[in-house]
């Protein structure tokens, strides 16, 4: 039982003892050169070769990944273009300021974000008389009207200040007949 699967198998005829002519660095090559010949002759008429399959999976498995790439790099193009169009209309009509000094706390893509405003600001911003775009990470005052043509680009880059919940109780429902 000491001998090893290889001793085991020339005692049996199935291997053949190496010598060390054979043991050169083109024997590993020539050895997959004869295995692919003896699965091409294997395989029946018909039928594809193991090589042959693998060859076929990786040339798809390239056609794919290019075809993902070249989507991506397409929405990346997009995303660049509508980002520099809405950038136009921010800077041209933006109305942050820098001495802004209350704190205007609103829910955006599930989290509380916050944007500085002057005290005019922030009552017309609660009134709906102005209104936030996101842009570049950050949040721009602008008008009605080029709060429209934002809109019209992407409505994803308008913040909805819409503050009341639809009554949506979720999980916990409070029965009609509740009085608070």
């Amino acid at each position: 039982m000491s001998d090893s699967l290889q001793d085991q198998l020339r005692a049996l005829g199935l291997a053949k003892k190496q010598t060390r002519k054979n043991m050169g660095s083109g024997t590993a090559k020539r050895s997959r050169q004869a295995n692919r010949k003896r699965s091409e002759q294997d395989a029946k008429p018909g039928e594809l070769s193991l090589e042959k399959a693998y060859a076929l999976k990786r040339r798809e498995e390239q056609r794919q990944a290019d075809k993902a790439r070249r989507k991506k790099q397409a929405e990346d193009r997009q995303r660049r273009l509508l980002n520099n169009q809405i950038r136009e209309i921010v800077k041209a009509k933006r109305l942050n300021r820098e001495d802004a000094e209350v704190a205007r706390n609103f829910l955006f893509r599930g989290r509380i974000r916050k944007v500085n405003v002057t005290p005019e600001q922030l009552k017309s911003l609660n009134a709906g008389e102005l209104g936030l775009v996101y842009l570049s990470g950050g949040y721009h005052l602008l008008e009605p009207e080029q709060l429209e043509k934002v809109k019209a680009l992407s409505s994803d880059h308008v913040v909805d200040l819409n503050t009341e919940d639809p009554e949506d109780d979720g999980e916990f429902p409070v029965p009609d007949d509740l009085e608070w």
